[in-house]
């Protein structure tokens, strides 16, 4: 009854509105149309789109850990995975998949680790917050995950399949045709792991990792009709995720498992005139999760609902001034044996958004009103431009206020929740350089750029005088730093070379809280790395391809009066890959080398990551 009522909604007229984590930043197939409303001036980095980056990489978190300066929380090969973004929490990143939001109504964040790379086009990382153009959750960041539609008349069939060390084995089917008018692309896939690797615990001693098995499979299908100019989309993605919790590495055992099932639905009808412009857009996602520790006699069951809904209507009032309005709706629920009942909450938003871009000057400005359960969010302003000093050089700033709603675990859960928690709220700010110049055979690029942010009304669980521990409204957080990156590119007719080093300088620090966490007072939070490194270096010879990264991450500190930390490291890729086209079909046939050096680390306390491991893997494209 709800779906129904969702589609109902979705294309009634456009007084529909959407979910709190709105995609302005997005525009609706921005590569052909007169204008779009897409943010020129945010830092933005889109994720590389050829074969060999997807043949080495099973997840989306295994690709944000090695292209992107933000940093992953990885419990493990195959266990929970989650970013931060500037030095923000996990819960201050929006993640959305054509436009709708993916964070959960109960947890606020989202697990990369449940997101296979094969089953995504195109990914895109913003950095910065930006609380008119992406709404709740995103302080520190968002990504962007869309499907890529080609109006192009094609047929094409891609067969995929990779094999690795410690029982990991990959295969996927996309089914993709287009009539120029009727798109469909279906796509298939599945995955297995039994992580069972070997590692040294804390006495340095050799152990093998168990109960630690993965087993995903998954189905997306993506259709659209109409035009460029007029289109009607629909998104479904379904997925089963089934995995083996294993112990610590100061425990003898475990047998604790989690099976996670998501169904989500987006549909979009997207339409451009001369001059005016509408987009209306609906979703549906299902979160179903069950956790059972036979040890203890568990069995937890789960589920999580989210409806959402979005218009925007644009105008174009001259070639270099446009406007935009939307109205947005979020309503998130669930059930869980700690709640007391299904609980739910919604959100409720009115935005404009006004662009004006010259010969040298894009300006961007935007404002917000939002509701939480019918009390008024703080009012939210933003601004962010770009000059264009010379045809290679240019400057970028922005600042906006940013908030985050408490979650349904925050506030209902029993014991600790708290009904009249307040959403978090601040601003972020940024400014930087790039510099891009071409000579000849050889391209090169510098930028470099400074952020901060603020947070305050932070929400954090605290242990009461019972023990008890209860979430509350105390922390202010400050953060700032520094971003920094060059690339260099030489090409001829037969070779190329390709290379970038980014870095990142964070410092997040708690600047008031809780007399409890006075000893956490101007200190680093814990697991955010002050310093990162991340750098690729490519070569290519005609049909043959040799990539290597190397990421450096530094300390991340256990504890809030920083007693414990967990040591710097360093990983290394290495990937070989050779296609080959044979009329209208390619092949691709890559093989790799994971953690090169055999660096024995930890991104969470206690929880051992694999060494050296080795994959190899086949993708196969039929068609035009």
């Amino acid at each position: 009854m709800r779906i129904l009522l969702l589609l109902l909604f979705l294309f009634s007229i456009p007084v529909v509105a959407q979910q709190d984590s709105s995609l302005w930043l997005r525009a609706v197939d921005i590569q052909s149309l007169r204008f779009d409303f897409s943010d020129a001036s945010m830092s933005v980095h889109s994720l590389d789109t050829f074969a060999l980056s997807k043949l080495n990489a099973t997840t989306l978190a295994d690709r944000l850990n090695r292209e992107s300066v933000l940093f992953v929380k990885s419990y493990g090969s195959g266990s929970l995975s989650t970013v931060s973004i500037r030095g923000t929490g996990a819960a201050h990143s929006a993640v959305l998949w054509n436009g709708i939001s993916l964070n959960s109504p109960m947890l606020g964040l989202y697990d990369f680790s449940l997101l296979p790379m094969f089953l995504l086009d195109d990914v895109k990382v913003q950095a910065g917050g930006n609380g008119p153009l992406v709404g709740s959750g995103g302080v520190g960041g968002a990504i962007f995950m869309d499907a890529n539609i080609n109006f192009k008349k094609r047929m094409q069939v891609k067969l995929f399949s990779t094999f690795g060390s410690f029982g990991q084995m990959q295969q996927g089917v996309a089914l993709e045709g287009s009539t120029g008018k009727v798109i469909s692309k279906t796509k298939f896939y599945h995955q297995r792991a039994d992580n069972d690797f070997k590692f040294k615990d804390y006495e340095n001693k050799e152990k093998t990792q168990s109960n630690a098995q993965v087993k995903q499979v998954g189905v997306t299908q993506d259709l659209s009709y109409g035009t460029l100019s007029n289109h009607v989309d629909l998104h479904a993605w379904y997925l089963k995720n089934e995995r083996e919790i294993p112990a610590l590495s100061l425990a003898q055992s475990s047998s604790q498992t989690q099976d996670d099932h998501s169904l989500r639905i987006a549909m979009n009808w997207s339409v451009l005139l001369k001059k005016w412009f509408w987009n209306v857009r609906g979703g549906f996602n299902q979160e179903e999760i069950r956790y059972i520790d036979p040890a203890v006699r568990l069995n937890e069951y789960s589920k999580a609902i989210s409806l959402q809904s979005e218009c925007e209507l644009g105008y174009m009032i001259t070639h270099q001034l446009k406007v935009m309005t939307q109205l947005a709706w979020y309503d998130g629920r669930a059930k869980a044996p700690s709640y007391p009942r299904e609980v739910d909450q919604q959100q409720i938003s009115l935005g404009a958004k006004l662009i004006w871009e010259g010969r040298k000057w894009y300006v961007n400005g935007a404002i917000r009103q939002g509701y939480f359960d019918g009390k008024a969010i703080p009012f939210l302003p933003a601004l962010s431009m770009r000059y264009q000093f010379l045809s290679s050089l240019s400057a970028r700033a922005d600042i906006s206020k940013v908030y985050r709603v408490p979650t349904l675990n925050d506030r209902f859960w029993v014991p600790g929740g708290n009904k009249n928690l307040k959403p978090e709220n601040g601003f972020s700010s940024s400014c930087g350089l790039t510099w891009n110049q071409n000579f000849d055979k050889v391209s090169v690029g510098v930028s470099a750029g400074i952020f901060f942010a603020q947070l305050n009304e932070a929400i954090v669980w605290l242990p009461g005088a019972n023990g008890i521990y209860s979430a509350q409204n105390i922390h202010e957080l400050e953060n700032k730093g520094f971003e920094g990156g060059v690339s260099l590119k030489y090409q001829t007719a037969s070779w190329s070379f390709s290379g970038n080093v980014n870095t990142n300088i964070v410092s997040s620090i708690i600047t008031a809280s809780d007399p409890s966490y006075a000893s956490a007072i101007g200190k680093q939070l814990i697991y955010t790395p002050e310093l990162q490194h991340r750098s690729q270096w490519s070569i290519t010879y005609k049909k043959l391809e040799l990539r290597y990264y190397h990421n450096y991450t530094g300390y991340r500190y256990t504890t809030v009066d920083h007693s414990y930390f967990l040591d710097p490291f360093e990983l290394a890729e290495i990937h070989l890959a050779w296609s080959h086209q044979i009329k209208s079909s390619q092949f691709t046939l890559s093989a790799g080398i994971r953690n090169l050096y055999n660096e024995n680390y930890q991104t969470i306390a206690w929880r051992p990551m694999s060494g050296r491991s080795f994959h190899t893997g086949l993708l196969l494209t039929f068609g035009k």
